[in-house]
């Protein structure tokens, strides 16, 4: 309900700006999963039948009435949900850890080291965006690799075949997009993400919410880059660049449920890629922090009444 409420004002307000539709977003992630263990440990009345049937205006327990066989509607419900949130959960974490164990380990002759070059220009983006130039990483994958990870220190981790792909404009504002994660601390923020979605495996909703709030750190990344001078349009092409290296056409024979999923993140991609040339400059928000306060407010207000 808080993300539906939650995305319903951004289309309502017309937000643009990346940094203020995160902060709703992370409303519609942080009331629930904070305050309704607050509710059931303060307000243990809301657990009562009483309550259900005269106070709440959503009561979840109310689905049984209607039966399935044996079984009520709501369980049968929460069975699915939590199959649904647990798929979600698996599909977007066990991909980097299998990631990981195919990677080989870096040559001892230092094969895999940063080129100078390369090292040259994630300092002069360093200084462009007043961010401590970090750590690099060359991974030896065939595929294009380019991502900040860690917390102190952050690395920059680069693949030679994505640092093959892109052209010195897309290379700059690669480097540019990850520093942005930098200067924010996107990675920490990833890591509770990660964290949270963990504790509720089973709330698919939840990790709608968490995948929507990853959505804005890619957002604002972006937004710094072209404030930082680089053109939308070769940000723009690096992502295309990488998505097309990394993620080739599958056969027309191949499975179908590769191919259709393929087709999704390409569609992602060309809709990130097209708003970000369209809209390069974002307005702020008016009212930005009394919005979010009374968002926030009516969330605990709702939630309150529903058990």
């Amino acid at each position: 309900m808080a993300t539906i409420v939650v995305e319903a004002l951004l289309r309502a307000w017309r937000v643009a700006d990346p940094a203020w539709r995160l902060r709703l977003r992370l409303v519609s992630l942080a009331v629930p999963v904070a305050l309704v263990p607050l509710f059931f440990a303060l307000a243990p009345w809301r657990t009562g039948a009483a309550f259900a049937a005269s106070g709440a205006l959503f009561a979840s327990e109310r689905w049984n009435l209607l039966r399935v066989g044996a079984a009520g509607a709501g369980d049968l419900l929460l069975v699915a949900a939590a199959g649904l949130g647990s798929w979600l959960f698996l599909r977007d974490a066990l991909p980097p850890v299998l990631e990981r164990l195919r990677q080989e380990p870096p040559a001892e002759d230092g094969a895999w080291a940063a080129p100078h070059a390369f090292q040259a220009r994630v300092e002069q983006q360093a200084r462009r965006l007043a961010v401590e130039p970090p750590a690099i990483r060359v991974v030896p994958s065939r595929w294009p690799v380019f991502f900040a990870e860690g917390r102190r220190p952050v690395e920059l981790v680069v693949s030679a075949a994505a640092l093959d792909a892109l052209a010195p404009p897309e290379l700059d504002a690669a480097i540019a997009h990850e520093l942005a994660h930098v200067r924010y601390a996107d990675p920490a923020w990833g890591y509770a993400l990660i964290a949270v979605r963990a504790a509720n495996f089973f709330n698919p909703a939840l990790h709608w919410a968490a995948r929507a709030v990853v959505d804005e750190l890619e957002r604002r990344a972006d937004q710094a880059v072209v404030e930082a001078g680089h053109p939308a349009e070769a940000l723009a092409s690096a992502i295309g660049t990488l998505f097309d290296r990394g993620h080739p056409e599958p056969a027309a024979a191949g499975p179908l449920l590769e191919r259709l999923a393929r087709r999704a993140r390409q569609v992602g991609v060309e809709r990130r890629r097209a708003r970000l040339v369209a809209a390069a400059h974002a307005a702020p928000l008016s009212h930005g922090w009394l919005r979010v306060a009374l968002t926030a407010f009516g969330l605990t207000t709702m939630l309150y009444f529903v058990v």
